[in-house]
């Protein structure tokens, strides 16, 4: 209970630090936790939101048989001719429009969505999406850098995930039986026992979520402070060869890509920014719950040849983990469904925070009233 002085390493003083970290620290925790959960869900609020982004299924045509990336690319330049094409993003569901990276002819950046079935523009998108946004106040808070491109935002927002893992380990320890919660919801003994069984069970059900959230923030925390350090380096790209002359057709190196990397299923592919870069191919193999780049195919534009093939089942844990990390964290993985499980759990977590707050709060002010009583006697 607050006012109770006793050692912070028995279940007394681990009971106070959990309330006093979730009391003090409950605004900026909770607006991380509802920020994650509208992340995960973040692409289909940009659905809901821009007619531009949602497709219908032609009449006697498959679901996800979608017209060639070529296609789409020619669809781009037949619009838009004297645009400098960056990147080109897959659908993120059956009736989603691609998206395309572009620079036009003043050198401004664009998007642009594409219908996948038909092979037509459907739209002009603001570059600040609605998932852009959230992901960003997430991530960053859209704080400013400072040194030499050093985000206090980003260690702002993976340091809370230290906060989340002490808050999970001290909630372990002050209630070890923490599957008697697990269906236990008093509905018809007021607000206080009523909350307390609700924090319980939504505490319980959702320890894998904290424990993985928790992780892989700290995951984040520690790759940024490596890489500011300049001891974390990606691997540089191959180059291709600096010659004269126009990038060969795309499906004609898609059909090299797939040679190489028959089980490759591309989703994303970066255009060459200068003379001498690859072109770039990412997407899914046989592998569950890595991110696109966990599996690459780096092609010469101007002669086809295969410049490198990355495989994520062929690397070390620790690449494997690093390329785990962005599918664990923001459930985007398995489609709607698995974004639906993370934004249900992220919501819990969400009321985890302030609830907690709120039992501590009302914990505190019982604790004084107690003192004043206690003090009004002793006069």
């Amino acid at each position: 209970m607050p006012g109770v002085k006793t050692s912070w390493l028995s279940r007394h003083g681990l009971r106070r630090l959990h309330g006093l970290l979730g009391f003090w620290l409950c605004l900026v925790l909770g607006w991380i936790c509802l920020l994650g959960t509208l992340t995960t869900m973040g692409h289909y609020l940009d659905w809901l939101a821009d007619p531009a982004l949602r497709v219908s299924v032609p009449a006697g045509t498959e679901p996800g048989q979608y017209a060639s990336w070529g296609q789409i690319e020619a669809a781009i330049k037949r619009e838009n001719p004297g645009w400098t094409i960056q990147r080109m993003v897959a659908p993120q569901g059956t009736r989603f429009a691609a998206e395309v990276r572009a620079q036009s002819a003043d050198g401004k950046p664009r998007l642009l969505y594409v219908d996948p079935y038909r092979a037509t523009v459907t739209g002009e998108a603001p570059r600040e999406t609605i998932q852009f946004t959230l992901r960003q106040l997430h991530r960053q808070f859209y704080l400013p850098t400072i040194g030499k491109n050093i985000n206090i935002g980003v260690y702002i927002t993976t340091a809370f995930s230290l906060v989340m893992l002490t808050m999970l380990v001290t909630g372990l320890v002050i209630y070890p039986t923490f599957w008697r919660g697990l269906f236990r919801l008093r509905l018809r003994q007021g607000t206080g026992p009523l909350l307390n069984d609700l924090h319980r069970l939504v505490a319980g059900w959702s320890l894998w979520f904290l424990l993985s959230v928790s992780l892989t923030g700290m995951w984040y925390f520690t790759e940024r402070a490596l890489s500011d350090a300049g001891l974390w380096h990606e691997r540089p790209s191959p180059r291709a060869v600096a010659a004269p002359g126009a990038m060969l057709p795309l499906d004609e190196l898609l059909a090299v890509a797939r040679q190489a990397f028959p089980a490759l299923d591309v989703n994303t592919i970066y255009y060459p920014r200068r003379n001498g870069d690859p072109l770039r191919l990412e997407g899914q193999a046989d592998t569950l719950m890595v991110r696109d780049r966990a599996n690459q195919v780096f092609l010469d534009p101007k002669s086809g040849a295969v410049l490198q093939v990355e495989r994520i089942a062929e690397k070390g844990f620790w690449q494997r983990w690093d390329m785990t990390v962005n599918p664990l964290h923001y459930g985007d993985f398995a489609g709607l469904w698995s974004r639906l499980i993370w934004f249900v759990f992220g919501l819990g977590l969400t009321m985890l925070v302030f609830s907690g707050a709120w039992m501590y709060w009302r914990a505190l002010r019982k604790e004084r009233d107690l003192q004043r009583r206690r003090a009004r006697r002793a006069i």
